[in-house]
């Protein structure tokens, strides 16, 4: 018998107990953010699109429940502090997209050069922060290979855009489950000629990941420059969503410009298998935040260095943030 879906009423009375749930606070101090990355013109003002790292789209959701072990989480800190500490945890979906160079011209491609791959993936993370300080600690599994659905997706932005058809997604990378760990921190300058400021700070950021996509420590730098920047630890990223610092705004508004400078030390990517992959890679981010009552749009444009010896000119990736606290 085929399944019958929820008739009208079903449907009015689902809406009525979400809207009382809404209006109860149930839902309060959470945030619910989208993620997309691309390298198309659209994004950015750059001739390379559709190579390598093309295209990643992220939706996560962010909240503050009391649950014990944030309680334990929150309490951990390997630096010490005496100070009120807040935390948040966040549940994610994401896919992510690897092409090599020419995608419809095979002819023109380097035999050296990325295949085609796919990452879908799910997880969440947990966050403690201070007032200056944030830890972050994340879980992601899923699978790369034709399961991830990545040819699905690409073929259907090229046919949306009327774009040519991507050749060679035959001989993408196969199924195999993935899992990776990682852990970063976030700290605000607070003495020298970093000190924070009513209209700028600079935040020092440095972790690692480890798995079997990624494998890599990274540190890097953050100047920001607006009005209201709170004690917020700047512009979120697919590999870093917000969390705290999107739970922290206040119904106001706010506003600053950014430039992030960025390095990894690599000692492993699944998507650079077979390649000669450069051990140090680095990373250079302008963009801008805005934040108005319960909404927020942020905009980045990131360049990298080269990430294997083969490769043929230096990449980069436009971003695209939306995110909206309830």
């Amino acid at each position: 018998m085929k399944p019958k879906g929820f008739d009208r009423e079903q449907k009015q009375n689902l809406l009525f107990i979400f809207l009382a749930l809404f209006s109860a606070g149930v839902f309060a101090k959470d945030a619910v953010s989208l993620y997309l990355e691309n390298d198309s013109r659209t994004l950015k003002p750059n001739h390379k699109t559709d190579r390598h790292y093309t295209h990643g789209t992220k939706f996560v959701y962010m909240t503050q429940p009391d649950w014990n072990w944030l309680s334990n989480f929150a309490d951990w800190d390997a630096a010490g502090t005496d100070e009120e500490v807040e935390t948040v945890v966040g549940f994610f979906l994401g896919q992510n997209v690897y092409t090599p160079d020419h995608v419809d011209e095979p002819l023109k491609r380097n035999e050296d050069d990325m295949v085609y791959a796919g990452w879908l993936y799910t997880g969440m993370f947990a966050q403690r922060a201070t007032d200056h300080k944030l830890d972050h600690l994340e879980i992601d599994i899923g699978v790369i290979g034709p399961s991830s659905k990545a040819e699905r997706v690409q073929r259907g932005i090229h046919e949306l855009l009327n774009s040519d058809e991507p050749i060679g997604w035959d001989d993408q990378l196969a199924d195999e489950l993935a899992v990776d760990v990682s852990y970063m921190r976030k700290q605000r300058f607070l003495e020298g000629w970093f000190h924070p400021t009513e209209s700028s700070d600079v935040i020092a950021e440095y972790g690692f990941t480890v798995g079997s996509v990624y494998r890599h420590a990274q540190a890097g730098i953050t100047f920001r420059h607006g009005f209201n920047l709170g004690h917020t630890f700047g512009p979120s990223r697919m590999s870093l969503p917000a969390g705290i610092s999107t739970l922290r705004k206040k119904d106001t508004e706010s506003g600053y410009l950014f430039a992030r400078a960025a390095a990894r030390a690599v000692e492993y990517n699944r998507f650079l298998t077979g390649l000669d992959a450069e051990p140090l890679v680095g990373e250079f981010q302008v963009g801008a935040v805005y934040q108005r009552n319960q909404f927020e749009l942020a905009y980045s444009q990131t360049f990298f260095t080269r990430e294997f010896e083969e490769q043929s000119g230096k990449d980069s990736i436009g971003a695209v943030t939306f995110t909206w606290r309830f």
